[in-house]
């Protein structure tokens, strides 16, 4: 049979695009299926996908028609859209159709075969009755392109740079206090705990700034310095903040890369500038003491190759936030080749395995870790594999309970009793005496154990101040609150009953026993309750977690050092950890042809095309056990360009604690960051990428390949703007 020599004829220009109706974000994100209703093609017959996972019907082709009518069916293909449905051409269907139009001569031929045979053939394949036939016919097709396309696709395989490292370093930036250590790769478990003054393993999380903004100091020595100023009443024009870690902790809308945060007068600076100069002093002083040379005995460590660095993190910390610490230990001068963020939990679970040993967490043993730090709880469940390695078991929990709750009550309690505004100028004006009362009730946070009053020394100034403000005695106006009888002050002292001194502890200790209890109810079998970080040091959040679990509370030697050290370990080998749990449902917006059952409100109109915005391309769901050895296993999903003349495909990321959400702006839906990806389609709309989300780490990777042009890509999250 002859074959029509024919050119197909070309595709007309796309028409000016007009602004989505909705937003225009909308007109950037990708579809479920190319846009084949803005093509003009001379053939119109047209086979119906009808959108099941995989499936496709095609149009039965007579046996009497020619290879033409071939072309015909593979030209133009119809969907609903349906998650998962393929929506294009196989690359043979489309290579034949190129040949069949493109070649002047018959014997021409195609992978080896002659094109006019091979078409016949398909023809007459497609053209049976017998659709299960057909249909194993296209899956071989669909295998074919498959085994093609990633035998086309280009991707370069490193050997990471860390595991040629000489040092593995770990900074455990907390919200009150911050500390590094580090291990030899020849001694791994040799860690080297950095002992601030001589006798702290940590130093507060303070920085400050000349009146210029430049860095002076982190830590105590900053703090000793703001107090020697405010003596002498120069302190005025310096920067001086704390506790700013719990800034990038948000419950409600994407993190700004641009915050603001308050010094401890109320002036304002980036964040991402105070949390660059606190890693970088962090990492200096690291060098410092790797280039001491009767230490090091003649070995010259270079930061930007010889050192694996590890920033530790809270595990429910958005994708965003973390990106913000990466971001700001890349401006120290960490190179982010050489750098892992350690989940809070994880690594104080890793340590804790290793210090308690297999006699109390031995093989099959499961367990909750505890990391109650300054800002946060952050709640994990792990199992012990029979290799030793640590399986989650339960997605990481937790919220704004740590150390740092219970000063804020204290803090209200001021507020309730004096009045913001009294407060807040005692505050300015008198800062040094207002930083002794907190620092004393931090020493007494710390030791009370449920019994006896809690005693504060008070400066006398904010009483007088009151006075001044009010015109009456505190102690007048007291006995009309509710903390009369609970509070009193005397001979320069505050004393607070036992009684409302456990209410300080009681939301912090109250979410603490409620996360847990959660966690026992759905996880069988839990072996212990493993309690670190430093807000579990307190007497008192002790015994509320042993009189509601009994014999199950277990706390390593040291608890504030848990995560610091075992970050150090789990640097030495991130293998420990076998397979994590998916904390959210992810997917990526779409946009896909309108359909009678969608929402009228979520219809914008490009061109004379109505299409569905907002659409939640599910791609894991929350509670999904990946296996860190297999997480390359992810499935592809494919996307395709709103327009064929696109330089950069941006796919806008979404999380939900839903298991099934359908579109993106649901209650319980939450943005997680932009993956931005350069392509070139070249005109093609056909042209499609494939998106990969890989859960495995301890960050959401992407990894985006375009098909037409050969590329992989791996990235990660990144803000708006």
């Amino acid at each position: 049979m002859g074959v029509s020599q024919s050119k197909a004829e070309e595709p007309k220009e796309d028409p000016p695009r007009q602004a989505p109706v909705v937003r225009p974000r909308s007109v950037s994100r990708p579809l479920d299926r190319p846009d084949t209703a803005r093509l003009d093609f001379r053939h119109t017959t047209s086979g119906s996908f009808d959108g099941a996972v995989g499936g496709k019907t095609l149009k039965k082709i007579e046996k009497d028609d020619d290879a033409s009518s071939l072309h015909s069916v593979l030209t133009l293909g119809e969907t609903d859209g349906a998650v998962g449905g393929r929506t294009m051409k196989t690359e043979e269907e489309k290579n034949i159709a190129r040949f069949l139009h493109s070649r002047s001569s018959p014997d021409l031929s195609y992978g080896r075969r002659n094109v006019t045979g091979y078409a016949s053939r398909l023809t007459q394949s497609l053209a049976l009755d017998d659709d299960k036939r057909a249909g194993r016919l296209l899956e071989r097709r669909r295998k074919a392109r498959l085994s093609s396309e990633a035998k086309l696709t280009k991707q370069i395989v490193y050997k990471s740079k860390k595991e040629s490292t000489l040092v593995c370093a770990a900074i455990d930036f907390g919200t009150s206090n911050t500390g590094y250590a580090y291990s030899f790769r020849a001694k791994p478990k040799e860690i080297i705990t950095n002992y601030w003054y001589g006798h702290e393993i940590k130093t507060p999380t303070v920085v400050l700034l000349h009146p210029d903004k430049s860095l002076y100091s982190f830590g105590k020595e900053a703090r000793d310095k703001y107090e020697a100023l405010m003596k002498t009443k120069s302190h005025e024009q310096w920067y001086l903040f704390e506790r700013f870690k719990m800034k990038l902790y948000t419950k409600e809308g994407p993190l700004d890369k641009d915050i603001e945060i308050e010094d401890i007068l109320g002036k304002r600076m980036k964040a991402i500038d105070i949390f660059t100069m606190a890693i970088r002093y962090i990492k200096d002083h690291l060098m410092k003491e790797l280039s001491d040379s009767d230490r090091m005995k003649e070995v010259n460590i270079k930061s930007e190759s010889d050192i694996h660095w590890l920033l530790t993190v809270p595990a429910i910390w958005n994708d965003l936030s973390k990106r913000f610490m990466r971001t700001a230990a890349n401006n120290a001068g960490i190179p982010d080749e050489m750098l892992s963020l350690a989940l809070e939990p994880e690594a104080a679970s890793v340590f804790c395995k290793e210090e308690l040993g297999l006699k109390i967490v031995p093989v099959g043993c499961r367990y909750i870790v505890l990391d109650l730090g300054g800002g946060t709880g952050d709640i994990t469940v792990h199992e012990v594999n029979p290799d030793e390695r640590l399986k989650e078991l339960h997605q990481p929990t937790g919220g704004d309970f740590g150390g740092t709750n219970v000063d804020n009550k204290f803090k209200l309690i001021l507020v309730r009793l004096f009045g913001a505004e009294v407060v807040s100028k005692f505050k300015y004006n008198h800062m040094q005496e207002y930083w002794e009362l907190m620092t004393d009730f931090e020493i007494k946070k710390k030791k009370f154990d449920g019994t006896g009053r809690m005693i504060l020394k008070f400066p006398t100034r904010l009483l007088e101040l009151y006075e001044d403000e009010v015109g009456f005695k505190l102690e007048a106006s007291l006995q009309q609150t509710v903390f009369e009888g609970k509070i009193e002050f005397k001979l320069g002292k505050m004393f607070i009953t036992e009684a409302q001194a456990k209410e300080l502890f009681q939301e912090a200790a109250t979410k603490v026993r409620e996360f847990t209890q959660d966690i026992l109810d759905k996880v069988e079998n839990i072996s212990h309750i493993i309690m670190v970080g430093g807000f579990s040091e307190s007497p008192y959040l002790q015994s509320e977690m042993r009189n509601n679990f009994d014999n199950l509370i277990v706390l390593p030697e040291e608890p504030s050092g848990a995560v610091l050290k075992g970050a150090v370990l789990y640097g030495q080998d991130s293998g420990q950890i076998s397979a994590r749990v998916c904390k959210k449902t992810y997917g990526i917006a779409r946009m896909m042809k309108f359909k009678p059952d969608h929402p009228l409100h979520k219809k914008i109109t490009i061109g004379n095309r109505d299409y569905c915005d907002d659409l939640f391309n599910k791609h894991i769901e929350i509670g999904t056990k990946v296996s860190i050895d297999s997480e390359n296993d992810a499935k592809e999903h494919e996307y395709f360009p709103p327009t064929g003349h696109m330089k950069q495909a941006v796919l806008e990321v979404y999380a939900s604690s839903k298991r099934d959400p359908k579109f993106v702006d649901e209650d319980d839906c939450e943005f997680v960051g932009l993956i931005k990806i350069d392509i070139d389609p070249q005109g093609d709309i056909w042209s499609k990428i494939m998106v990969k989300m890989l859960f495995g780490g301890t960050e959401l990777r992407i990894k985006v390949r375009d098909v037409k042009q050969g590329h992989v890509t791996t990235a990660a999250v990144d803000f708006l703007g």
